[in-house]
């Protein structure tokens, strides 16, 4: 249609008859130049498809107003690159018009305008810029508005900024129902669901660029329910402090493109919101709010997100339809630079209108979502201070009375219930890094009565120690892998199964636990212990080079990870078989899994040959039969698990034979195996020919008896590391960015400036890079 007019304003300017065709007459283009005494008279007398061209900047006293008549009419205002200035308060331009009479009903109200208005090319300075009655308004290419107020204030109709770029002090975009307009006050009349109260329609194109004081887009409950904004691109804006987009009513809001940026990127009380494709949004303020808001105010801090569910509740006057709040999320970005991502605030039982009428359903399945705090939130203050939670093999289900909150593995693998226990107000905080949750639970202080659990899901890693506290709980869903240590303080570990296949991992002072019927195995390590309910939990808990010793009879487990470890069966039965994909090569009482992609590897490699029963092993008390008859080989090296096709070989052999590495168990080195703070200053000092420290190492973690004591104190006396405090965390895992440093450090030179950010090293790239020097 705007193509349309373009052209026959272009290509007729002149009036010509139609009779055949049934017009009257082809559209126009009316030139305003700066001689023109009465704007105004001559857009009155437009006809309809007609275009307004300026050729000379004009000062408007009053308002534009445009009227439409009963049959509608098209106009396209062409600025002409020139500017249109409004007058010195009010609006610019006014597009439609209406009865103001007092006292009609519903029926009587009657709409006149079922026109368009395009406005193009040039620039409107202004107090506040459009009003619009009922009819369609198009901000276009190359239309710069500059206003001290408002950008549009709608009644109905439909607006569309397709390309244009608005500036407003206060507000962008007002949207308000078509019966407000008849009806002044806030009450049912305005969200009435009659057929004649028509709600606003927005679109935002690629290309458009508003900057708003106060909110972007901005409506009211009791004035703007059922209306629908799609945001398809275009960057939207807001001041610092200030909410970008204020979503307080029902209605569907749906963005598929563009940046939103503000304090909070979009804050919503009702409604359908789904943000899909490439869309960002963005809040920048400092999280200084943390509890559920009693009023409807727009309070911004920092969400990109953030929405208040049973704020209004299910009450007449506030909807058309449904009052109830949704937020579908499967894809764009979400970025909290201070806060949470998404912040949900549950509101019931703060506001005596909330009752429980209102459902609140967020379901998240994809999509980047991250915040400096947290990637989302969800807080409830009521009396309980209470969420049921629900933890599935993919994702993590939590709500109270009528809100539920979905989130999928994809977007938060980790969280923690009741977080109040780490200095964290709510019921449930949603990590995008299962370390960040890690190490968030590893801060919990223990004197809390309510338990804190820490639940990791879907198919995520668990690749940090976690020492449980004594009312933390650890719940790890059957698909995720466990590579680190879970222990406790000074008591021991209870390990179950769930029904759903979970694993709950839990502190259980148990003197008695290997004479309970309960338990049928333990793993011992660093001088604590795990007790399992299950085979199949301890062979999920159990790591690379560690012991499960049977405390009774045992059911099957099965493997499906790369993991080497010991049985000791005590005469027990049990039954440890390798799952799809997975071949077991161990030899007796030793459990080594590995790929069936690695196995066929090696063994046309010729480097070994195994006879396999099945991929399973079988103990009883009458018999051992081993998983695998081991063929005689040759070993090409050191260790059994570094061929020569290992692109680090010469180097590994190299690093033992000087005596700077050995390997984690006989004949094994570990190739890919994470080097951990221990290791590493045991490889450097070993290095300077294992020097006599002065004194022993300052830190509560490294006992005198520890095989990297000596090597820690040196390291520790010579600058080349610190710990944290007054521990040093032998055990945690290092980057390759955190041992080239140490290495520049022991080698005289000064390192780098510290970036962050990189991979964990291997043992075979130290020595591949010990080698290199």
């Amino acid at each position: 249609m705007k193509g349309f007019k373009k052209l026959t304003a272009g290509l007729m300017g002149v009036v010509m008859a139609l009779g055949v065709c049934g017009f009257t007459a082809f559209a126009k283009e009316i030139v305003v130049s700066d001689e023109t005494k009465n704007l105004q008279e001559i857009i009155s007398n437009a006809e309809d498809g007609d275009t307004i061209k300026l050729t000379s900047n004009i000062k408007l006293e009053s308002t534009l107003v445009i009227p439409s008549g009963k049959s509608g009419k098209n106009v396209t205002i062409d600025l002409g690159g020139k500017t249109l200035e409004g007058p010195d308060s009010g609006y610019a331009i006014q597009f439609g018009e209406f009865d103001k009479s007092g006292g009609k009903d519903f029926d009587e109200c009657e709409y006149k305008n079922d026109g368009e208005l395009i406005i193009e090319n040039g620039e409107i300075d202004c107090d506040s810029a459009v009003l619009n009655y009922f009819g369609n308004v198009t901000f276009g290419d190359d239309l710069t508005i500059d206003a001290e107020n408002r950008g549009i204030t709608t009644y109905g109709g439909e607006v569309t900024v397709d390309g244009a770029e608005m500036t407003a002090d206060g507000y962008g975009i007002l949207t308000f129902n078509s019966f407000h307009a008849f009806f002044s006050t806030p009450d049912s009349k305005a969200n009435t669901d009659n057929d004649k109260n028509i709600s606003p329609t927005v679109t935002i194109e690629n290309g458009s660029v508003i900057n708003a004081g106060v909110s972007v887009i901005s409506a009211n409950n009791l004035l703007s329910a059922g209306t629908n904004v799609t945001i398809n691109g275009g960057t939207l804006t807001v001041d610092e402090g200030n909410t970008a987009i204020y979503w307080p009513m029902e209605g569907e809001l749906n963005i598929t493109g563009g940046t939103i940026k503000g304090g909070t990127g979009i804050e919503a009380k009702m409604g359908t919101i789904t943000i899909s494709g490439d869309a960002k949004i963005i809040g920048t303020d400092t999280n200084t709010i943390d509890y559920v808001p009693v009023s409807g105010k727009i309070s911004s801090e920092g969400s990109a997100i953030r929405l208040t569910t049973q704020m209004y509740g299910d009450i007449a006057g506030q909807k058309k339809e449904d009052g109830g709040l949704k937020l579908i999320i499967t894809g764009g970005k979400l970025i909290s630079e201070n806060g949470k991502g998404i912040t949900i605030y549950n509101a019931q039982g703060n506001k005596e209108s909330s009752g429980d009428g209102q459902e609140a359903n967020i379901e998240i399945t994809g999509g980047e979502i991250s915040g400096k705090l947290s990637a989302i939130k969800f807080v409830t203050e009521n009396k309980e201070n209470t969420a049921t939670t629900e933890v599935s093999g993919n994702g993590y289900t939590t709500g109270t009375s009528k809100t539920t909150v979905k989130i999928s593995s994809d977007v938060a693998p980790a969280a923690i219930n009741n977080p109040a226990a780490i200095n964290e107000k709510g019921n449930v905080v949603f990590y995008s890094d299962v370390n960040d949750a890690i190490e968030a639970a590893n801060k919990a202080t223990g004197t809390e009565e309510k338990e804190v659990e820490v639940a990791v899901y879907g198919d995520a890693v668990i690749d940090t120690d976690v020492t449980l506290k004594d009312n933390v709980k650890l719940v790890v869903a059957p698909d995720t892998e466990l590579k680190a240590n879970i222990s406790a303080n000074g008591d021991n570990v209870i390990v179950t199964k769930t029904e759903n296949g979970n694993t709950v991992y839990e502190v259980a002072n148990k003197a008695g636990a290997e004479e309970s019927e309960e338990y049928v195995a333990k793993i011992t390590s660093g001088g604590k212990t795990s007790y399992f309910d299950t085979l199949d939990s301890a062979v999920k808990t159990v790591q690379n080079g560690q012991t499960i010793e049977l405390l009774r009879d045992c059911g099957e487990a099965e493997v499906t990870r790369d993991v080497s470890f010991y049985v000791v069966d005590n005469g027990f039965d049990y039954e440890i078989v390798a799952g799809d994909g997975y071949v077991n090569t161990g030899r007796g009482d030793e459990y080594d899994f590995i790929t069936e992609e690695d196995y066929e590897d090696e063994r046309d490699s010729g480097r070994h040959s195994y006879s396999l029963k099945e991929g399973k092993t079988e103990r009883d008390d009458e018999e051992e039969e081993p998983v695998v008859t081991p063929e005689p080989e040759e070993e090409e090296g050191p260790f059994s698990d570094v061929g020569k096709d290992n692109p680090n070989y010469d180097a590994i052999v190299e690093v033992y034979e000087k005596g700077w590495m050995a390997g984690i168990a006989d004949g094994v080195f570990a190739p890919n195996g994470t080097l951990t703070r221990g290791m590493a200053v045991t490889i450097l000092w070993n290095r300077a020919g294992q020097p006599e420290p002065a004194s022993v190492a300052p830190f509560l973690d490294v006992t005198s008896d520890a095989w990297y004591a000596k090597a820690v104190a040196w390291a520790y006396e010579n600058g080349i590391t610190s710990g944290y405090g007054d521990t040093y965390g032998p055990d945690d895992f290092l980057t390759t960015e955190q041992f080239t440093r140490m290495n520049d450090i022991a080698n005289g030179r000064t390192p780098e400036v510290y970036v962050g950010g990189a991979p964990y090293a291997t043992r075979g790239w130290v020595a591949g890079m010990l080698v290199m020097e």
